[in-house]
């Protein structure tokens, strides 16, 4: 194995739980969809790793960076191709009934409601806390990801942990009260 590919293995090992739990939560927790993206960022990871400089970023930000791009794309992809499919149904007179998501996440996991909390929350809000609290990112390494101003983010953060909270003691009111550090 060359040097180049002991390094990859090396910062793979270190960063795959981590961007493996960042898709899962940012796709509502569908394993399936989540493992197909994360095999798509490592294979786009490994083929520009020569790519990867070290003086302009950590690798964790740099991977977290295919990551958020691959899930722009993908909603993106996903949007545009829904919507023409149901603008084709609403044309031949079929009406489309949106249902919830059912909960793929069995009852043993820990933070179910937490979990159920942030699947109620924005994209943008489940982000930034997911990156900021589950992933243990550094403001500057989620502005660098996201492509946000760092005041940004962490005016973001602060009202999508408002949200949280709000969300939380609607769902759970006889539940402890949840709180992340800011």
């Amino acid at each position: 194995m060359s040097e180049a590919n002991d390094r990859f293995l090396g910062h793979y090992q270190e960063n795959k739980d981590k961007v493996f739990n960042y898709l899962m939560y940012r796709l509502n927790f569908d394993r399936a969809l989540a493992e197909d993206l994360f095999m798509d960022v490592v294979l786009k990871a490994y083929s520009h790793f020569g790519d990867f400089d070290p003086a302009k970023a950590s690798f964790k930000t740099w991977i977290f960076t295919l990551a958020h791009n691959h899930l722009v794309n993908y909603w993106r992809d996903r949007q545009k191709t829904e919507s023409e499919s149901l603008d084709r149904l609403e044309e031949e007179g079929i009406t489309v009934a949106i249902t919830e998501m059912a909960e793929d996440v069995s009852a043993h996991i820990d933070g179910k409601n937490i979990r159920k909390v942030l699947s109620l929350m924005a994209d943008s809000e489940r982000e930034v806390v997911t990156l900021r609290y589950l992933e243990d990112l550094e403001y500057a390494e989620i502005s660098e990801i996201t492509g946000k101003k760092e005041g940004a983010i962490r005016t973001s953060l602060s009202r999508a942990l408002d949200h949280f909270s709000a969300l939380y003691r609607k769902l759970y009111p006889s539940e402890p009260k949840a709180k992340a550090k800011r």
